[in-house]
Order: structure tokens, then C-alpha cells, then sequence
């Protein structure tokens, strides 16, 4: 049989196991990229600008080469 003290070492063991796995999710949502909220890929915002507009993207690289040819 465990004693008062053995119970209440186990009660301590447990709640502060508890409160290290709302520390750690609070830590993992402070530490969450903004883009994981959007999808995850791509990360970087100059990536994510690129790839959801292609269209632009296009346009503006055959205005370029045009204006780069002789």
C-alpha cells in the first residue's frame, strides 16, 4: 500500500506532467509558422505571392522579355 507521502508524490508527478503538456502546446502554437494556418506549402511569403498568382507572374516575365529583345 502506498503511503501519504507516496500519493501525494504521484498527484505532484501528475499534475505537473499536465502542466508541462499545456506549456509545450502553448510553445508549439507560439512557435507555428503563419503559413501553417494556410496550408503549410509553401512557406516562405515570397513563394506563397509567386505560386497564387501565376498569372501575373507570367504576364509580368513576357513584358520583360519583350522589352529586352532588340
Amino acid at each position: 500500500m502506498r503511503s501519504a507521502t507516496d500519493t501525494s508524490l504521484v498527484e505532484q508527478r501528475q499534475s505537473l506532467r499536465l502542466r508541462l503538456r499545456a506549456q509545450r502546446q502553448v510553445i508549439a502554437r507560439q512557435l507555428r509558422p503563419e503559413s501553417a494556418m494556410n496550408g503549410g506549402y509553401p512557406r516562405s511569403r515570397t513563394m506563397r505571392f509567386l505560386t497564387q498568382r501565376s498569372a501575373l507572374i507570367t504576364r509580368l516575365l513576357v513584358g520583360v522579355v519583350t522589352l529586352l529583345k532588340p
